[in-house]
């Protein structure tokens, strides 16, 4: 979860813009623990509700005061604009004195592991001491929370200042505004929409695996066999971003032993792992209602990351001590990789899932709409098992035209080269 407060002084008056980014995995789960489940509901509803109930939860979860007195904050309204994640801007105010000194501390999402900014400026002949920060909170910049030092980290949440209205400033009256009134997004079906009213999608809509939960929407009439299709589509778009997927199926593939069939194998295995744990992952959050995912995130990344390099130091000691050749011959043995060799990397390199359709899972069974969700995300490691076992069978090709062209010497530097391959990944999976 990402977020940042702009403060805003003006004369006998603060404004706080708090804008708010946060998966929509995170969002249902807190939506559930605040007023249960909507069954049935469309996700312009859910969301739509997620703010209205949050926005006065958030006005009071942001603890000012002047002079040691509290300053109340109401919410004016709230915008709502869906990019990669919803993102939501609650706009508070309440009423100050002509001078004093101003305590503002964001007391909201105290589990929040994402993104903090905080800054206040001056309007309307107002001026402000006591903080060396920019006044716009667009100049800050974007740093997470855990690489920040603890004073650092507390001045993302909590500002100080000392205010003084000065001449006679023009007083900018803002307009009042319907509490959970949309203002940038005027409608929320606007705000959420993924396709054109045709009902087509068009490819620059399909570029991020974000765009999964969008297609619960009823309302765009689509087909559940385009829906399928979509998925699927996002699915491929998803292996072919930067992953660890197509690179285990290559190394896989360069080994001298692999027959062909077996990096196409592993890009099964990788997908059907990856698939299952999304959905279990996704059965375990909606049971427990659970949405701070980093450490599990974190844990079974360093355990694929483990299972990976253990297997590629195996295959360097292998090639190094020379215990894969035969006594006097310089070819490998064809029995080196196992099926369960296969099979157990597979699965390590699917045990990280692709946490927007883990969101999507969850989502969906808010809305009374399970099968939809399940369904999607099968077609769309669909497409990622197509992808994979294509990458599969395309480097084993080329490492058999490579072979094959008399050049006996590369076998040995192709088995060293996978090994290094999987070492390097998993210790990347590992530390980072």
């Amino acid at each position: 979860m990402d977020r940042a407060t702009q403060a805003t002084i003006r004369r006998g008056k603060l404004e706080i813009d708090y804008e708010v980014s946060l998966t929509e995995l995170t969002l249902t789960q807190d939506l559930r623990a605040l007023i249960g489940s909507l069954p049935g509901a469309e996700r312009s509803e859910w969301l739509g509700r997620y703010g209205q109930v949050t926005g006065p939860l958030n006005a009071k979860g942001f603890l000012v005061s002047c002079e040691g007195q509290p300053v109340i904050l109401s919410v004016r309204h709230f915008d709502l604009v869906v990019e990669e994640h919803p993102r939501y801007t609650f706009h508070l105010e309440g009423a100050l004195p002509e001078r004093g000194r101003l305590l503002i501390h964001d007391t909201n999402y105290a589990s929040s592991e994402g993104t903090s900014r905080l800054a206040v400026r001056a309007r309307d002949g107002v001026e402000i001491d006591g903080d060396d920060l920019p006044e716009d909170v667009e100049q800050i910049p974007i740093r997470p929370v855990w690489q920040l030092g603890d004073e650092e980290e507390r001045r993302t949440r909590q500002v100080e200042i000392a205010f003084r209205s000065s001449g006679s400033g023009a007083v900018n009256a803002a307009p009042r505004d319907t509490p959970g009134q949309f203002r940038d997004a005027r409608n929320i079906d606007e705000a959420l929409s993924s396709t054109p009213p045709n009902g087509e999608a068009t490819p620059g809509e399909l570029g991020g695996t974000a765009q999964l939960s969008r297609l619960l929407d009823r309302r765009s009439r689509v087909s559940w066999i385009v829906l399928v299709l979509i998925a699927a589509g996002l699915g491929a778009i998803h292996s072919i971003q930067p992953g660890h997927g197509k690179t285990l199926v290559s190394a896989i593939a360069l080994r001298p032993e692999a027959n062909w069939y077996q990096p196409a194998l592993l890009g099964l295995v990788t997908t059907l792992a990856h698939t299952g744990s999304v959905l279990l992952i996704a059965a375990i959050l909606w049971w427990t209602g659970a949405s701070r995912v980093a450490a599990l995130h974190q844990g079974l990344t360093r355990v694929a990351g483990f299972a990976v390099a253990a297997g590629g130091f195996w295959r360097i000691g292998r090639c190094l001590g020379g215990w894969n050749e035969h006594p006097g011959e310089d070819k490998f043995r064809p029995a080196d990789l196992s099926l369960g060799s296969v099979v157990s990397l597979g699965i390590a390199g699917g045990l990280v899932p692709c946490w927007d359709a883990v969101g999507l899972v969850v989502l969906s069974a808010a809305l009374g709409r399970l099968a939809v969700g399940v369904l999607l995300v099968i077609a769309f490691g669909v497409g990622m098992a197509a992808v994979l076992v294509g990458v599969g069978l395309l480097a084993a090709w080329l490492k058999s035209a490579i072979l094959s062209s008399r050049a006996r010497s590369w076998e040995s530097q192709l088995g060293l080269a996978s090994g290094l391959i999987l070492a390097a990944l998993g210790l990347v999976l590992f530390v980072g």
